[in-house]
């Protein structure tokens, strides 16, 4: 079963190295799908998230006005932007990348295509705004005075490591969506205690203890605090090496688990679908 494994594992990668072109061409072209027809084309893939973290803002700035705990001694709209944007990316690879293969059913029933690659030009995608949103996050802080720090190096690190996390999940649920329609719902409907258990809208330094402990167990966690060690805090990834150890070893572990799981799946989509 292990060599078995192994030899599947090659063969995905292969598929993945020859296909890349296609990849990167269908990524632009889910894209440009998305908002067809729109007048206002891909500025709706910005304004969308960019309205979320207004209403966040609004609600908990103006509505709220509670103790909000440590925002680095920034404006806390400006505390809220990188994590909710990290949260976005991951949120919609859950709700959209997830379901991929099913959203392109015809790519796997009608012709010969590398499956694998669906999920992944779904995540290069949504991985295009998200760039775009973090250049905007960028110029947002030097526009209202707030200059580059060192840190700020690090956001390709922090920007990679959401990346492969959602492009793990993209294939996991991918593969098991297909399969059933009710662990899609599952998922989407955990989407919501996700938001709310992991430190989105409200600073990890809130809590303390055990709650603390279990709540960093969360990779979104590590993901949503990341980035904002390299925009806010001022914080290495390697100064927290155990919880980073935890992140890469969790990922790799999730990926492994993904790709056993799709090795075993894939050859059935045609027939599921």
């Amino acid at each position: 079963m292990i060599a078995e494994y192994f030899r599947n594992v090659r063969s995905l990668a292969r598929q993945t190295w020859h296909n890349r072109a296609i990849t990167w061409q269908l990524a632009r072209r889910d894209l440009i799908r998305q908002y067809k027809g729109a007048a206002l084309g891909i500025f709706w893939a910005a304004a969308q998230p960019l309205t979320v973290v207004l209403v966040f803002w609004f609600a908990v700035e103006i509505g709220l006005r509670g103790n909000r705990g440590s925002t680095g001694g920034f404006p806390f709209i400006l505390w809220l932007i990188p994590g909710m944007f990290a949260w976005r990316v991951i949120n919609s690879t859950i709700t959209y990348a997830g379901n991929s293969i099913r959203n392109y059913n015809e790519l796997v029933t009608k012709i010969v295509f590398p499956s694998i690659t669906i999920p992944q030009f779904n995540v290069i995608a949504l991985f295009f705004v998200h760039i775009g949103l973090m250049i905007f996050t960028v110029i947002l802080f030097l526009v209202l005075g707030y200059k580059p720090t060192i840190y700020w190096l690090q956001l390709p690190y922090v920007i990679g490591a959401n990346f492969l996390f959602c492009m793990v999940v993209a294939i996991l649920l991918s593969a098991l969506t297909t399969f059933s329609r009710d662990f899609l719902q599952l998922m989407k409907t955990s989407t919501q205690a996700m938001f709310w258990f992991s430190p989105i809208i409200w600073p990890l330094t809130n809590v303390h203890g055990l709650l603390r402990t279990v709540l960093r167990l969360n990779p979104i966690a590590y993901v949503v605090e990341s980035y904002r060690w390299t925009m806010i805090y001022g914080h290495w990834f390697w100064q927290s090496a155990a919880w980073t150890a935890y992140f890469w070893v969790l990922l790799a572990l999730m990926g492994a688990v993904a790709l056993f799981i799709w090795s075993r799946l894939s050859r059935h989509f045609s027939d599921v679908l």
